[in-house]
């Protein structure tokens, strides 16, 4: 796995990058921000992955899925102190079967990411 370095900056905003790597992630807490915040990025993550899992499916079965979106929106315990559940919707291209769609949107329940963070977040 890579190693990531992340630094923060002024106004509660970070930065990391992949060592060696000049691509940057940036996030942001304050508002008025253009950057996700730490637990958007989670859902980001999560979202990524799931997508990452269905294309990979997809190439293994000879299918066509790009142009696929997943929508995520976190919900947070009532502290506000950690993500409790996410809302999980997928949009898969028009020609996809109803058993296609069922089949990639259970698949992207494997993800590496999701696997992490199955135990305690519905």
């Amino acid at each position: 796995m890579a190693e990531i370095i992340l630094k923060l900056e002024k106004d509660l905003r970070t930065s990391g990058q992949l060592a060696g790597k000049n691509s940057v992630v940036k996030t942001a807490f304050n508002e008025p921000r253009e950057d996700m915040n730490p637990g958007e990025l989670l859902a980001n993550a999560l979202g990524a992955c799931m997508l990452t899992m269905i294309g990979f499916l997809a190439a293994r079965r000879g299918e066509q899925v790009e142009g696929t979106t997943v929508t995520l929106v976190p919900a947070f315990d009532e502290k506000h102190t950690r993500i409790v559940s996410f809302a999980v919707t997928f949009h898969f291209p028009e020609g996809l079967s109803q058993a296609q769609k069922d089949f990639y949107a259970k698949a992207a329940e494997s993800c590496p990411v999701h696997n992490t963070l199955k135990e305690d977040i519905t």
